[in-house]
């Protein structure tokens, strides 16, 4: 049987990205896994106004990386599993980029994460984040469907 030492679930702090949350925690709990919670901490874009405020500008930067780490402290407690580590990296190198990277590193097994299921022009326009990863990973992957609009 193969045994997931670890298993990354990148969120993105909202509830559809969070659809991946039960599947990845039913794997780990049966195999006894560490999960970790991977947030991709939202940019900031550097504004004319906010190149001329650098001090400010460095003040939204950190309250975009804390609230990523809070939000990921969050989770961790309210999912009640023990082997729950969390990691968050600034979005400079791209999410999809950020991931793999991540993944790569840190010997993660599997990447459990949710799609919009987009297609054709709708995914060229809007980009798709799991495409990026199931292409370019070499970890098993599971993407789960996320919830509907409406």
């Amino acid at each position: 049987m193969y045994k997931f030492k670890k298993i990354m679930i990148p969120l993105d702090g909202s509830e559809f990205a969070e659809v991946a949350l039960d599947p990845a925690l039913a794997i780990a709990e049966s195999m006894g896994a560490e999960m970790v919670l991977f947030r991709v901490a939202q940019p900031v874009p550097r504004t004319q106004r906010l190149a001329e405020m650098p001090d400010v500008y460095n003040d939204v930067v950190a309250a975009t990386y804390r609230e990523a780490e809070a939000y990921l402290k969050d989770l961790q407690a309210r999912l009640g599993y023990e082997q729950i580590s969390i990691e968050y990296r600034p979005a400079s190198a791209g999410v999809a980029r950020q991931i793999l990277d991540f993944a790569a590193d840190h010997g993660v097994d599997l990447i459990v994460l949710s799609s919009h299921g987009r297609t054709g022009v709708d995914r060229w326009i809007h980009g798709n984040v799991a495409y990026k990863i199931l292409t370019g990973c070499t970890c098993s992957t599971l993407v789960v469907r996320g919830l509907p609009h409406g």
